[in-house]
């Protein structure tokens, strides 16, 4: 099944757009909650009550969940986990402007354009580039 781009992030660093997309589902979130239970059982009851709500206004959806999960559980280094290291999970695609075209081009001396894909995006004005192998990947439909 082939994918549209989610919404797009812009910060200083450039665009991206998240990997993951779909709803978060309740059972999703009380799988999580018993997982995280088990593996932090000093965290305070009132903590789950705060992380489902900030996971629905995160626009979390069950694999975003899932994986920021299990990458808390993996990588936690301090006795209990924060609602920030879950929240602050996420794995983006880079968009590259074309001025950031040019500058790889210049920076690495050899033509990159046949590694990129140039999309225009529904709403927006400017052409961006996605590398073909996170189309590939992800398996991303570009909007013709």
């Amino acid at each position: 099944m082939q994918r549209l781009l989610p919404s797009i992030l812009q910060t200083t660093d450039g665009c991206s757009v998240s990997i993951y997309e779909g709803d978060l589902n309740t059972k999703a979130i009380i799988e999580s909650v018993k997982k995280i239970k088990n593996a932090f059982p000093q965290l305070p009851p009132g903590f789950y009550d705060v992380f489902a709500s900030r996971l629905q206004d995160a626009g979390f959806s069950d694999a975003r969940l899932r994986d920021a999960v299990n990458h808390v559980i993996d990588n936690c280094l301090f006795p209990t986990p924060t609602i920030a290291q879950f929240i602050s999970y996420d794995k983006r695609i880079p968009l590259l402007t074309y001025e950031d075209m040019l500058k790889k081009t210049h920076e690495s001396g050899e033509g990159i354009w046949s590694d990129y894909k140039g999309v225009k995006l529904p709403g927006r004005i400017r052409h961006v580039w996605i590398h073909i192998d996170d189309i590939k990947k992800y398996n991303i439909q570009i909007p013709e």
